[in-house]
């Protein structure tokens, strides 16, 4: 698989879960209860797949980037 450059943590409304993937249409890479457990993965993925950033989407519509490292920005 090549290399993923950024990663998106977005809540999904409607299954009432946080999910894990990248910009677009594709199908997530994964979907979590909460949003610690979504950036979680969206770190362990960032790291194996050597993405450069993480996008964190809130409730609100607002979009913060995310350490990749685990440490905050």
């Amino acid at each position: 698989m090549p290399d993923l450059l950024e990663l998106h943590v977005l809540p999904d409304e409607a299954g009432g879960t946080w999910t894990v993937g990248v910009e677009g249409d594709a199908p997530a890479f994964s979907a979590h209860g909460d949003a610690a457990a979504a950036q979680r993965a969206a770190r362990r993925l960032a790291a194996a797949r050597g993405a450069r950033r993480i996008h964190l989407h809130d409730r609100y519509q607002r979009v913060h980037t995310v350490s990749v490292a685990g440490r905050g920005e």
